[in-house]
């Protein structure tokens, strides 16, 4: 896999080449959408990215998220791996048990906290003190807010990238069969896997692809 190919670096090029041209659309509610360009996508992923370096977490990181699918979960991995670290994905239907098992065995660092239906039950799991940060369309909650942050924080000055076999994303599995395991990706399996769907199924810049899953 070209280093040209990783994702930071694709992520960069459309920036670059397409910036004014969505990359995101975001269901609202009651019938409305909102558009994230790519240039929009770069600088708040960049605000968030620097945020994050402001908790002063040591290098490569965990840090988690807890949401249903969203333009926010994607922008959330863009701006870990920024700001150096290793995203950690979880369902968004676990139990309190659940959450604090992986939150805990991942040694998460933070938890980004999304639009979720069983928060009330799930926020218990939550270890005690860990910072959370909330999506918009999160559950009413006394977190710092995504919009919020983004506000009020500079964007990083450099675009940082990251090498191919460094750790990206640890991917939880839903525990039916026993403990959740973490699913170890790298940044090159995980570009290596989107380059090639791009390939096999023949995706250009005027395809819209419908994302239900994280």
């Amino acid at each position: 896999m070209e280093e040209k190919n990783l994702v930071l670096q694709r992520v960069y090029h459309h920036e670059k080449e397409r910036g004014d041209s969505i990359f995101l659309t975001q269901p609202m509610g009651e019938g409305k959408i909102e558009d994230y360009t790519w240039k929009r996508v770069v600088d708040e992923s960049l605000r968030m990215a620097q945020y994050l370096k402001s908790l002063g977490f040591p290098p490569k990181s965990q840090i988690a998220i807890l949401s249903k699918n969203c333009a926010h979960f994607i922008m959330s991995d863009l701006a870990i791996w920024m700001a150096g670290h290793v995203s950690v994905a979880l369902y968004p239907t676990l139990t309190a048990e659940t959450v604090n098992y992986i939150l805990t065995h991942s040694e998460s660092k933070a938890l980004f906290v999304g639009k979720l239906d069983t928060w009330e039950e799930m926020k218990s799991g939550v270890p005690e003190g860990m910072p959370c940060i909330s999506y918009p369309l999160s559950p009413p909650n006394d977190f710092p807010k995504w919009d919020e942050i983004i506000q009020n924080t500079e964007p990083l000055s450099e675009r940082p990238v990251r090498p191919k076999d460094e750790l990206a994303i640890l991917i939880y599995t839903s525990g039916s069969t026993g403990k959740p395991k973490g699913v170890m990706l790298s940044f090159g399996n995980i570009s290596f896997a989107g380059w090639n769907f791009g390939e096999v199924f023949e995706i250009g810049p005027q395809d819209r692809f419908l994302s239900y899953l994280p």
